[in-house]
């Protein structure tokens, strides 16, 4: 506030101090109501401590409390009450915050309690800031029980919404970025209790609390007894079902779990988690997420997955018994996974990449908890031979690369991925099986858009050399083959928007499995990822869940729903008619990252959705049955319908008038006018033409290339015929007019640019040319060899690229080249890979610029708890604990652990371990304790303060934990120094370097011969302002400059404006004396309460100018005794005086010939315009006598008295066209006297006619073919057709007496 006025006081005295008015005075009041306002709240009260008290006007929070008001949460805290509310605060909570809550209530008998843990209200960053849930006492606990996220309302279960604690004690933990922040979360928790909807029940006062459980009263279920167990009476008033002990019963025709579908698709539960009711299969395996579901016959296989704990690897569902069992793994087993991709091919499961679980637990330093268990990624395949109750496993990861086949970007083993889908298909004249691979996340290379095969039966990676639309390429999109049109559908998925962003996407590809093309098609309703998508009938996918949340900004601002993590829409695409339909689903079925496929040996067809994550992993199951077949509709509106309504792809065939499926038709065939499969067909999208930039993707899409992408061939027709460019309509046309660059556009790392090359046919090493290069002006891949850049020729020859963040392992090299390091993963990971990285809050805590509480290595000992050097820094972090030296100074070791033990027991007696709440006396080894655990001052080893935690003025170092303070050493020219480093905060502007003993050249600041210091070179006639008010300015008590007037005839000025107090002396030194003589000493240079200092130095006092190279006279400025912030203004200038009665004179000449001159251009334009003139004349003159004569011969006849349109002797037409020179013969009046004048009367006369149609005015006339209409003019005929040659004719004129020339032909 005191620098804010500073600021307007410094400008408004400079600027405004002439300009009194009204507003002044009224500017003035408003500052003076601001400084009352501001020493108002400056002041603590116990009303502005919200979770403190007052002390010495300032607030003191409660433990667990930090902020000036205390209203943000902060450190670690313990909870020793039944019951209580955990919140981070009124208002939104605080960004780059870590909250620990430990809860510990009293046991009231043998067995621990149960503790419920509720959320009342969640609103937190979707991906970003997440509140842990142990069940136990250490991150480390029995078990994680939520990693909560987003937004969840009253509409969401109560299984989601609340978690049981059967350990006897509860870790939270609430970590947020520094990014954004929202309303926060309020929770409540009770001991002894169960679920329920109201935290003041147990079981929605529907049913009894045994232990933790519900046990609900009839027609109740659920975890919480808060569901009816027949919704709606299963419709049983309009023939829905029937209401059993099981739940509804529907009838036949009728779905849906109350039984409110009739003949349409529909939902329900094939089994709800546990204690949410109904029957469960028998051995259902534990919660997961992140895994594979494969169908094995009549069998399902459920493959891997996150499951936050230790799990079998493989479970085979047998639907017909409604049970599961572990597959006994046999030979070499693989760790446990999750983001894998698995397929079947006869009864042989492949396993391929993934996340793998880390069976290091100290990795992370200590941190790592079970969220962050998972590892490193893989390129490992895995194949494994199924029978009734065992798999064999081997691993068959390819060592070497395939002799016919480039490998995917040179890896012969195939690529690190995550994120990933894979499909079985056949391929080729002999239906070679082959695992088709697409994208994924590499933690390498980045985003990918590569599709790689593996050749079953070589067992061999491909790359395959796609073609067409330039696919993006996503993590945890999904990939759908549908066996009618022999297509994969790829959809959605989380892409790379930039260096530093990733986004969740809505596209929608088709890629032909044997031409390898890929084609656009319309994007879905929303974007998403983690999702799944299957085709339920042929021609009808079905996308369900996934998360799609984009931005927490755009989505607050939206709609609060919008920032919902975990989504339950459902949409069907129907591939035929490229449409999307939204479908309702069931409610609390939001979820992520789950697996789906189709049932097998269902009544019709059927998808099953198994198991994901909603901040809580699930082991439930829903069903989605498709409705009636197409034989049942009766009418085109209804056959046409069921694909929206049943999920089935109809085509109404109009000669028979029956709905048929299209499968019986066919794909082709369903494109025949014959029938009619859609509403209304596809509706071709002109804007994809614009997006397309190659050849191959623009005819793709359905466009024409001829140079340019536009959206018909007709488009094309014109430009090709300017510019006569090829017109290429498919792909391969597209051969010699593609080259190849669109591939470039869709890599997002350099090293997966770099790593894309241009190969010979036959796969040559040493013919291969890199194809792309990285712009790191643009942070784009581009075509190499496509253009003379020289950054295209440069970058292609060297092709260095920075090392992946994956490949560092500690703190200080991960964020020192701009990655995320996740402390408690022991991770680094690229910044826009974030949420591919750690889909379900996989990192606790992570950071971009700093390691300062997050370790500096990955691995134990050297980073993770040891790298905090005092007891509350060490408690803040969830995974660690306290361990005292028993000294009693406050001394210790911080080591990871819970509230009951360090991890390893034998490191630190029971006594002297500390998890929630450090020992009283904390003086760092540095004093010891009087009776009130205050520290004996005054401290040792240089220390200083209440805890001896910082060092004394000009020492540096850090007294935590015995650590020294050492002396600043700054050649008297500071008074202190960095504490970490020793570097010295200079107190004079312009000395630099780490002891004060450089001037800063750089700007401008330069060392005196004869002085010392460090002087800023003013030039003369410029005004220069020093804004000392920059955080690195803050030490600052002095600076210096000088001047040396260059101009030796002209008197100089002074002048210097200080915004804040400051002093300064002014002296002068001479070429003759080198010794500095004082002029003005201590003189308050302060814009307060005068004018700023002003002052001229005449020449006749003084000797400017330069001889030798040599100043005359040096001005030497000493600024000094401020403190920031400061504004300096300071100028030395040298403004000769103006002499009016030179500048008049100088003045009126100039003016007066100005006007000589301009009365001299005006007579020369006179003169040029009357010789245009004249010239002109002349002209028209010359091409009048130039036009071409002819011979005509008349001859006169006596009588007639007819009459008619006069007909022309000669028509000369004009260039244009429109016009044209007419001559005719006339006979000349006798004047009344009988007697023709001389030459027989007649005249030749010429007149400028234009050229049109007109009707014909008489009868006899209407064999003439054209007439003319005479312009009446006098003038001369002129410049139109002076230069055309007519044609030259000779015709035969018959007169008659007293009758105008006629009946003569027009002359061509």
């Amino acid at each position: 506030m005191v620098e804010s006025l500073q600021m307007f006081l410094f400008l408004f005295k400079s600027k405004y101090r002439r300009k009194w008015s009204w507003f002044s005075p009224f500017l003035c009041s408003v500052l003076i109501v601001l400084l009352f306002c501001h020493g108002v709240l400056a002041k603590c009260s116990d009303h502005n401590c919200l979770n403190g008290v007052c002390k010495n006007d300032t607030c003191v929070c409660y433990e667990g409390w930090q902020g000036p008001q205390c209203q943000h949460c902060g450190g670690k805290i313990k909870l020793t009450e039944p019951t209580g509310i955990i919140t981070d605060g009124p208002g939104n909570y605080s960004v780059s915050t870590q909250c620990s809550w430990l809860i510990v209530p009293p046991r009231l008998g043998p067995n621990p309690p149960a503790l419920r843990v509720r959320l009342e209200s969640f609103a937190t960053e979707c991906g970003w800031d997440h509140l842990y849930v142990y069940d136990g006492d250490s991150v480390r606990a029995e078990r994680l029980l939520a990693v909560f996220s987003g937004v969840i309302d009253n509409k969401d279960s109560g299984w989601t919404r609340q978690v049981i604690a059967r350990s006897g004690s509860v870790l939270l933990h609430f970590f947020s970025d520094d990014a954004y922040a929202m309303e926060g979360f309020n929770v409540t928790y009770a001991a002894y209790s169960c679920p329920s909807n109201d935290h003041r029940t147990n079981c929605s006062n529907h049913g009894e609390c045994d232990e933790g459980s519900c046990r609900c009263d009839p027609n109740w279920v659920g975890v919480a007894c808060d569901q009816p167990l027949c919704p709606n009476d299963c419709n049983a008033a309009s023939g829905g079902g029937v209401c059993t002990a099981g739940g509804c019963v529907c009838a036949a025709g009728r779905g849906g779990g109350a039984c409110g579908a009739a003949g349409g698709a529909a939902w329900r539960w094939a089994w709800r988690e546990e204690g949410e009711g109904g029957a469960r299969p028998r051995g259902a395996p534990p919660p997961a997420a992140g895994h594979a579901l494969v169908p094995l016959g009549a069998h399902l296989l459920r493959v891997g997955g996150e499951t936050f704990a230790d799990a079998p690897f493989l479970h085979r569902y047998k639907t017909e018994e409604n049970e599961w069992i572990a597959m006994e793994a046999r030979g070499e087993v693989p760790l446990p996974r999750f983001a894998h991709s698995a397929v079947i091919h006869g009864n042989e499961l492949i396993v391929y990449g993934g996340v793998v679980a880390s069976d290091e637990p100290e990795r992370g330093g200590g941190l790592a908890g079970l969220e962050g268990r998972a590892g490193e990624v893989t390129n490992e395949v895995w194949r494994a031979r199924i029978d009734a109750a065992h798999a064999d496993w081997r691993n068959a990861t390819p060592s070497a690369c395939s002799p016919h086949r480039p490998a995917p970007l040179k890896h012969c083993g195939g690529l690190h991925l995550s994120g990933h889908t894979a499909v079985m298909v056949q391929m080729g004249p002999t239906k070679k099986p082959v695992m088709l691979v697409f994208f994924g996340h590499s933690p390498y290379y980045g985003y990918l858009h590569l599709v790689q095969e593996y050749y079953v039966e070589e067992g061999w990676w491909g790359a395959a050399a796609t073609r067409g639309a330039a696919a993006r390429g996503g993590f945890a999109h999904s990939a759908a083959y549908d066996a009618l049109s022999a297509r994969v559908y790829v959809h959605a998925g989380l892409v790379s928007e930039s260096e530093a962003t990733q986004a969740p996407s809505a596209a929608l590809f088709e890629y032909e499995v044997e031409t390898r093309i890929w084609r656009p098609l319309p994007s879905s309703p929303t974007p998403r990822y983690l999702h799944t998508a299957l085709f339920v009938s042929p021609g009808m996918m079905l996308v369900f869940g996934g998360n799609a949340h984009n931005d927490s900004a755009s989505a607050a601002a939206a709609a609060p729903a919008a920032g919902r993590c975990y989504a339950a829409a459902a949409h069907l695409y129907h591939a035929r008619c490229r449409t999307w339909y939204t479908i309702p689903a069931l409610d609390s079925s939001a979820r992520a990252a789950h697996a789906a496929a189709l049932l097998p040996n269902a009544p019709r067809p059927t998808a099953i959705i198994h198991a994901g994550f909603d901040g809580r992993l699930r082991s439930d199951a829903l069903l989605f049955e498709t409705g009636e077949r197409c034989a049942s509709r009766r009418d085109e509106a209804a056959c046409l319908a069921s694909a929206q309504r049943a999920a089935a792809a109809c085509v109404w065939r109009a000669a028979d008038r029956a709905c048929v499926a299209i499968e019986e038709i066919g794909w082709k065939q369903s494109f025949d006018e014959s029938v009619k499969a859609c509403v209304n067909e596809p509706v071709f999208d002109e804007r994809r033409c614009a997006r397309a930039e190659y050849c191959s993707a623009c005819v793709a899409s359905g466009c024409a290339w001829c140079g340019s992408c536009l959206p018909t061939a007709q488009h094309c027709l014109r430009r090709a015929h300017l510019q006569h460019a090829l017109i290429s309509l498919s792909v391969d046309e597209c051969a010699s007019a593609g080259g190849g660059g669109e591939a470039c556009g869709r890599y997002h790392s350099c090293a997966a640019c770099h790593a894309h090359l241009h190969r010979h046919p036959h796969g040559s090493e040493e013919l291969s040319q890199r194809a792309c290069y990285w712009d790191y002006d643009t942070v784009k891949c581009r075509p190499a060899n496509s253009s003379t850049d020289i950054r295209s020729v440069a970058a292609t020859a060297t092709g260095v690229c920075s090392a992946a963040c994956a490949t560092f392992r500690t703190c200080a090299n991960c964020t020192a080249e701009e990655c995320i390091w996740c402390a408690s993963a022991g991770r680094c990971v690229d910044k826009n890979a974030y949420g591919a990285s750690f889909p379900m809050g996989g990192c606790r805590a992570w950071s971009t610029n700093g390691c300062a509480g997050v370790g500096v290595a990955g691995g134990a000992g050297a980073g993770g708890c040891a790298a905090h050097a005092s007891c509350a820094a060490c408690l803040a972090e969830p995974a660690c604990g306290w361990c005292d030296d028993g000294a009693g100074g406050g001394r210790g070791a911080c080591l990871p652990g819970g509230e009951r033990r360090p991890h390893h027991p034998h490191v630190c007696p029971h006594r002297r371990w500390h998890f929630t709440r450090c020992p009283a006396c904390q003086c760092n080894g540095h004093a010891v304790c009087d009776g009130a655990a205050r520290c004996v001052q005054p401290c040792g080893a240089r220390a200083v303060g209440a805890h001896c935690d910082t060092c004394a003025p000009a020492h540096w170092g850090s007294p935590l934990n015995g650590g020294l303070c050492q002396p600043c050493e700054c050649n008297a020219q500071a008074v202190s120094c960095a504490v970490d480093t020793g570097r010295c905060y200079c107190s004079t502007k312009g000395l630099a370097g780490d002891r004060c003993d450089k001037c800063d050249n750089t700007n401008h600041y330069h060392a005196d011969l004869f002085n010392k210091g460090c002087y800023y070179d003013l030039a003369v006639d410029y005004q220069f302002t020093f804004n000392l008010s920059k955080k690195e300015d803050r030490h600052l008590s002095a600076i210096n400059f000088r001047n040396a007037p260059v101009k030796p005839d002209v008197d100089a000025d002074f002048s210097i404006t200080c915004s804040a107090h400051a002093r300064m002396n002014l002296t002068v030194r001479t070429r003759s004396d080198p010794a500095e003589r004082t002029l003005f000493s201590d003189v308050n240079c302060t814009n307060f309460r005068y004018k700023p200092f002003l002052y001229r130095f005449a020449k006749s006092e003084h000797a400017f100018g330069v001889e030798d190279n040599v100043t005359l006279t040096t001005f030497f400025v000493y600024v000094y005794d401020f403190r920031p912030p400061l504004w300096i203004q300071i100028s030395f200038s040298q403004y000769p005086k103006l002499n009016l009665q030179q500048f008049f004179i100088t003045f009126s000449s100039c003016f007066l010939l100005l006007l000589l001159v301009a009365a001299a251009l005006w007579k020369i334009k006179q003169k040029y315009d009357l010789y245009r003139r004249r010239q002109r004349l002349f002209v028209e003159m010359e091409q009048m006598a130039s036009r071409p004569f002819s011979q005509v011969s008349i001859e006169l006849e006596k009588g007639g008295g007819g009459s008619g349109v006069p007909a022309p002797v000669a028509l000369e037409p004009c260039r244009s066209g429109r016009a044209a020179v007419l001559s005719l013969l006339v006979r000349l009046p006798t004047g009344g006297t009988g007697r023709a004048p001389p030459l027989g009367g007649l005249a030749l006369a010429s007149a400028l006619v234009t050229l049109g149609h007109q009707h014909a005015h008489h009868a006899h006339h209407a064999n003439a073919d054209r007439r003319f209409k005479i312009r009446n003019t006098a003038r001369s005929v002129r410049s139109p057709c002076a230069n055309l040659s007519p044609s030259r004719t000779s015709r035969t004129l018959i007169l008659t007496d007293g009758e105008e020339i006629t009946n003569v032909n027009r002359i061509v």
